[in-house]
């Protein structure tokens, strides 16, 4: 599928047929670039990450591509076709977060729920602690505590309205 033309007109895209054009069109030093293209080249077909371990756990090969020899998780790229895509910072999931009750209602700093202030998924708390189990990690518990926190929301409303 091809990129959006729009993503090229606005510098967000770029593409080339050499490692040193898109170094060019990237911004970046046409060596350096080069260089790591060439090792990770060398590292993907002797199946061998040192550097980031790819397809070295279970884990990764469960992700990997099983129709790539010796390692599903390298691959040489062609440097008659390549692109580069602008990445800017944001965030995915989170080991920190709002402290929340187990109604997810948001804790002040003495463990005290502020009534009315709800957090969920990524703006909660892991509850995974430091750990992030994998992708989609948080959909779940975002999901159950979207409903929990609707649930006491509703709850307090009708308080509310009670007088």
């Amino acid at each position: 599928m091809p990129l959006p033309k729009a993503w090229y007109e606005q510098g967000i895209a770029v593409n080339a047929t050499s490692w040193k054009a898109l170094a060019r069109k990237m911004g970046v030093d046409e060596t350096s670039f080069s260089d790591e293209a060439a090792r990770f080249a060398e590292a993907a077909t002797a199946g061998v990450d040192e550097q980031f371990m790819r397809g070295q756990s279970a884990y990764d090969r469960y992700y990997g591509d099983p129709t790539i020899s010796p390692n599903p998780n390298l691959r040489a790229l062609d440097p008659r076709r390549l692109y580069a895509v602008k990445i800017v910072l944001s965030d995915l999931g989170t080991c920190g977060g709002l402290r929340t009750d187990e109604r997810s209602r948001v804790l002040d700093a003495e463990g005290n729920a502020i009534d009315g202030l709800y957090a969920i998924g990524n703006t909660a708390a892991n509850l995974f602690g430091t750990r992030y189990p994998g992708a989609g990690g948080t959909i779940g518990p975002g999901l159950v505590g979207g409903y929990v926190a609707a649930d006491d929301a509703a709850e307090r409303a009708r308080r509310i309205e009670r007088g």
